[in-house]
């Protein structure tokens, strides 16, 4: 199959992926959305087709009949003769651009997404039920922040991690232990496809104890509410502690609090990368199994960031990666 990217105006698809030369497209776990790269060749000679994008435009990027993710032309660059280079966003953009003031007294968790992805005309795909009960002010912050916020809170009450991501123009918000993929290439179409991981190139793998903390501890006012310690790395690397201060509605969660930021910085952090044959189901947020025992690069790893690209036909993506 080859990727194509098309353009969508009212009811009309047209397919631009002839005027493009290299496409690029990234996730990233920090921020909420995808992001699109393309660059159309440029010429005022009045025989040469007419630029076929604008700011505005919506495009979808396809394989076959897979869509990748769908997304609006935000930026613009030209200069000169050069070719024009564009950016877009996925509708996420929306949140990550908007600021907004809620109070959430008492209310779901997921409840409280649904009210915010409903003021900003975001479609929802899937959410999975979070009980977890909202009871804040946000003033002013930006909506994405928001929803991360909300579901960073969830977590500690649950005891689950979730995913959040846009998927043909819809946001999901699913446990993120269910999303394990595994990727494949084909070196020609008729046959068998292959695991990437057989094909790994360039891998990368630092590791520090820079942010670990071993003790955690969380305080109201004056008071100390939770402590939570890993005797075991506190034996072996020495006493690495955080206090975190938190206000009276958060107080009935502290114990939570403590072990769920102790499960998050309490171990040996690794800075992880390799380069891959492309699968377009590889994204922020989900799970891969890898093998490569030169490193060290074995087990189940979290997708931190990837990077997509096609050139002169060829796919090949970069991931950047922690142990899970």
């Amino acid at each position: 199959m080859a990727h194509e990217l098309w353009r969508v105006r009212g009811n009309t698809m047209t397919n631009i992926t002839p005027v493009i030369g290299s496409i690029s497209w990234k996730s990233n776990l920090d921020e909420l959305g995808d992001e699109i790269s393309f660059s159309i060749a440029y010429n005022d000679d009045r025989y040469h087709p007419q630029n076929v994008c604008n700011l505005g435009d919506l495009l979808i990027l396809k394989n076959g009949d897979y869509e990748i993710t769908r997304a609006i032309i935000v930026e613009e660059n030209k200069s000169g003769r050069d070719p024009i280079g564009y950016i877009a966003y996925d509708y996420a953009f929306y949140l990550n651009k908007s600021t907004a003031i809620y109070q959430f007294n008492d209310i779901s968790a997921d409840q409280a997404i649904k009210k915010i992805c409903s003021d900003f005309n975001i479609p929802i795909g899937n959410m999975d039920s979070i009980p977890a009960k909202v009871n804040k002010i946000f003033n002013g912050k930006k909506v994405s922040d928001i929803i991360k916020e909300i579901l960073s809170d969830s977590e500690v009450v649950t005891q689950k991690k979730y995913l959040m991501e846009m998927r043909q123009g819809k946001l999901f918000i699913e446990n993120k232990n269910n999303i394990k993929i595994k990727g494949l290439f084909n070196l020609a179409e008729n046959l068998t496809g292959y695991d990437v991981i057989h094909a790994i190139s360039n891998p990368s793998k630092k590791r520090s104890i820079t942010d670990m903390r071993n003790t955690i501890q969380i305080v109201l006012d004056d008071q100390i509410l939770a402590t939570e310690i890993n005797q075991e790395l506190i034996n072996q690397y020495g006493r690495l502690q955080e206090v975190i201060s938190i206000n009276e509605d958060e107080k009935v969660n502290a114990h939570a609090m403590a072990k769920e930021k102790l499960n998050e910085l309490g171990k040996v952090f690794e800075e992880t990368s390799v380069d891959l044959p492309g699968d377009d189901r590889f994204r922020a947020g989900r799970l891969l199994d890898l093998y490569e025992p030169v490193t060290g690069i074995t087990g189940t790893y979290l997708i931190k960031d990837v990077h997509h690209s096609i050139s002169k036909g060829i796919h090949t993506m970069s991931l950047g990666l922690e142990a899970v």
